[in-house]
C-alpha cells in the first residue's frame, strides 16, 4: 500500500529497511558513543540516542514490519545528484496513518549536516500527495516541541503554503522515551485545503518494488 520509494526534485526517500541502510552503519549516526552531534539532533524528538547496535537493528526491523502492515511509513532520506552529500544517508522521515480518524501524523529526523536546506518542506509536499492522493485521508498533522524554533518555522511555512494553519498548543500530547510528557505546537492541512492550494498536482514520483522498472 505505502510507496516503497518517493522521489522529489532533490530527495530520494526509500522505505527504511535493513537492505536500504545497514543498521550497523546507521548506528554510527544514532549512537551517542559514535556521533558527536546526536545529542543536539535528538534534543526535540521523543527517542533517545541508541546505546547498542541491536537497538538500531530492532528499529529497522520494526519499520519493515509496520510498512508491510500499512501501520507506519518510515523512509530513509538520500539527497539526489547535485546535492552536497548526494547518496548519503541523511536521516529519516515518515507519516503514521490513524486510519479510524482518517488522518496522518508526520515526523522527521535529520543529521545536522543536512539542516537548513529546506528538506523538511520538500518531503512534506510529497507526503501530502501520498496521504491525500494515494491514501485518501482527510487531515495531515505535524507537531513540534515549542522550544524547537527551527522546526516550528519550517512547519508553519509549509502548512501555510498548502492552505493549512496552526491549531494551537496541546499539553502533554507526546511522551519522551523516558516517559516524560511534553507539550507540542500542532499544525494541520486538510485534503480540501491541499486540493485548493495545488489543484491536486504535485512534483513527486511514487514507486513500488513490483513496478516494472
Amino acid at each position: 500500500m505505502f510507496p516503497d520509494e518517493i522521489v522529489t526534485p532533490r530527495l530520494r526517500l526509500r522505505a527504511l529497511s535493513r537492505e536500504v541502510v545497514d543498521p550497523l552503519e546507521a548506528y554510527d549516526y544514532f549512537a551517542a558513543s559514535r556521533s558527536n552531534t546526536i545529542e543536539e539532533e535528538t534534543e526535540y524528538v521523543t527517542w533517545n540516542p541508541h546505546e547498542t547496535p541491536k537497538e538500531a537493528f530492532d528499529f529497522f526491523k520494526k519499520a519493515e514490519e509496520q510498512h508491510a502492515a500499512a501501520e507506519n511509513a518510515i523512509y530513509a532520506i538520500f539527497p539526489r545528484e547535485g546535492e552536497d552529500g548526494a547518496g548519503e544517508f541523511a536521516g529519516t522521515a515518515g507519516f503514521k496513518p490513524e486510519w479510524d480518524n482518517r488522518r496522518a501524523i508526520y515526523g522527521m529526523w535529520l543529521r545536522k549536516k543536512f539542516w537548513g536546506r529546506g528538506y523538511s518542506g520538500e518531503r512534506a509536499a510529497a507526503f501530502f500527495a501520498a496521504v491525500f492522493d494515494l491514501l485518501d485521508l482527510d487531515v495531515a498533522l505535524a507537531y513540534a516541541i515549542p522550544e524547537n524554533d527551527a522546526s516550528c518555522r519550517a512547519i508553519s511555512k509549509y502548512t501555510e503554503r498548502f492552505g493549512g494553519q496552526e491549531d494551537g498548543t496541546f499539553r502533554n500530547e507526546v511522551v519522551d522515551a523516558d516517559g516524560t510528557p511534553r507539550d507540542v505546537r500542532a499544525w494541520s492541512v486538510t485534503h480540501a485545503q491541499w486540493s485548493d492550494a495545488t489543484g491536486g498536482e504535485y512534483d513527486a514520483e511514487f514507486r513500488w518494488e513490483d513496478d516494472d522498472e
